[in-house]
């Protein structure tokens, strides 16, 4: 008797040891499965990337653009009834290639050659009796087609797993290409210069996937040259003494 209890003891004492122990490989396998899971979520795409010399790309861009305006003297004389200029935003869209050329461990260089279309809008409104705004009075839209020069620097954070946010900055020349003057009825009102300057700067961030690189970024634009063609006069022109150009543009870049 004695042996049959020790031996269905021992029988109960070895079901949960075998309990026990699938339990505890199935906890190993879970947790072996979640660390290969995390393993396989944290892996860095293409490992190495930046450290290459040289890499190539290209890019579309949607722009918010205007222009900045300084009265003339013209448009103080006759206010307060006169005609009221007011510069408004407009979309437009551009896009081009990248070369970019890798410096040192957290700085590169970036040449984004591009085109660009615009539609540049500023409203003439005729000033009320007491000084108010009338509406009716035609607004101008200056539309242009940019070949535009950009050369930047690129100053790169340390990359974190797929992710390296950076900080970008430099000149953009620009050469139109349009008939650079308005496409507004009732006879030309504005013409523009042919040749541009403008100081840039934006945040972005890198984003590694398998097969490329993937960036959203953020950039301003201001001009540096008036684009004000001193040569034409009209009654709206006159009313301007320098005009800039400004923009605000989101852009996506696949390298």
């Amino acid at each position: 008797m004695a042996f049959t209890y020790i031996w269905h003891q021992l029988h109960l004492h070895r079901k949960k040891i075998t309990v026990a122990g699938i339990l505890l490989l199935c906890l190993l396998g879970a947790t072996e499965a979640e660390a290969q899971r995390r393993k396989k979520i944290m892996a860095e795409n293409k490992p190495g990337y930046d450290e290459k010399r040289i890499h190539y790309g290209f890019y579309l861009a949607m722009p918010l653009t205007r222009y900045s305006i300084e009265h003339s003297q013209a448009y103080a004389d006759q206010l307060p009834n006169g005609i009221k200029v007011n510069p408004k935003f407009s979309p437009g869209f551009y896009t081009g290639l990248v070369l970019n050329v890798r410096l040192f461990d957290y700085l590169d260089a970036r040449f984004v050659p591009g085109v660009g279309f615009y539609g540049r809008e500023t409203e003439f409104t005729e000033g009320g009796a007491n000084g108010g705004e009338e509406p009716g009075f035609d607004g101008v839209i200056v539309s242009s087609t940019m070949v535009e020069l950009p050369v930047l620097l690129k100053y790169r954070s340390k990359r974190r797993n797929n992710f390296r946010p950076y900080l970008v900055a430099g000149v953009k020349p620009g050469i139109d290409l349009g008939s650079r003057k308005d496409t507004s009825s009732g006879g030309t009102k504005l013409k523009t210069e042919k040749y541009d300057l403008a100081l840039e700067y934006g945040v972005g961030l890198d984003i590694f996937y398998p097969y490329f690189k993937f960036a959203p970024e953020l950039r301003f634009s201001h001009g540096l040259f008036n684009q004000k063609d001193e040569s034409f006069s009209s009654p709206q022109s006159d009313l301007i003494d320098k005009m800039t150009n400004h923009n605000i543009s989101f852009i996506l870049f696949f390298e």
